[in-house]
């Protein structure tokens, strides 16, 4: 009898959280400017970090550094963008530059029990100008920070990818060319197809480089791009541009 009492009110509690009818679907038309919420309008994102970084040992003041999650466009082999979140799970800011680490997913064809996130270590500047558009990739690395003393990143995409690019290629080749480049000239590329052959050949060493090499490896390539670019938007909420 205990045992069809203990059914009864387990049957009866699911069906308080339930619900009888099924949720019904939105038409509402998101207006720009608006803080994005979720289908039920209970939560946002701008709330999610505020309770990350006041909850527990988190955020100003505290034994951790400020995190946040924040949204990027993945990109995947066929070109289809898919809504995701990166987590900035280290800031720190410097004289005139800030520290980041930033958690991503990056490659999706993989099966589920190796589909591994990847971190990467980004300095940005803070410009004397104190315009985002000016803030520059200081920094950009999958495993040394720039002390070449701490592990900052980690790679987590295949090594070598299907197509035969191993991480040293990437790190030597392609992390490089980001490095001096300034938000302006990274939002105006979304892809490795938007970078001009003869801006990826300038600088020492690098006339014999071809970006092709990774048009194969285009994923991780691409949310790489993705990633910096969501990372220099929130490089621009930082009290230092406001």
């Amino acid at each position: 009898m205990s045992k069809k009492i203990s059914l009864f009110l387990a049957a009866l509690l699911v069906a308080s959280f339930t619900g009888c009818a099924a949720p019904q679907e939105t038409t509402e038309t998101p207006v720009e400017g608006e803080e994005q919420t979720t289908p039920a309008g209970d939560i946002n994102l701008e709330e999610v970090n505020e309770f990350l970084n006041t909850s527990a040992g988190l955020g100003p003041g505290s034994i951790g550094n400020v995190v946040q999650v924040i949204p990027h466009a993945h990109i995947d082999g066929p070109k289809n963008e898919t809504p995701f979140y990166a987590f900035v799970n280290f800031k720190y800011t410097a004289r005139d530059y800030i520290k980041y680490q930033v958690t991503y997913l990056s490659c999706t064809c993989r099966s589920a029990d190796v589909n591994f996130w990847q971190t990467a270590y980004i300095e940005l500047s803070l410009p004397s100008s104190r315009k985002i558009e000016d803030a520059e990739v200081v920094t950009l690395s999958f495993d040394k920070d720039s002390t070449d003393h701490y592990l900052g990143g980690f790679w987590g995409d295949s090594n070598p990818t299907p197509a035969g690019v191993t991480y040293e290629t990437f790190k030597t080749e392609y992390l490089p060319f980001f490095e001096g480049k300034n938000q302006a000239y990274m939002k105006a590329i979304s892809t490795i197809w938007d970078i001009k052959a003869e801006d990826y050949t300038t600088g020492e060493g690098r006339t014999d480089l071809t970006i092709d090499t990774f048009s194969g490896s285009s994923v991780s390539a691409n949310n790489i791009i993705r990633i910096i670019n969501a990372l220099m938007d929130y490089h621009a909420t930082d009290e230092f541009f406001q």
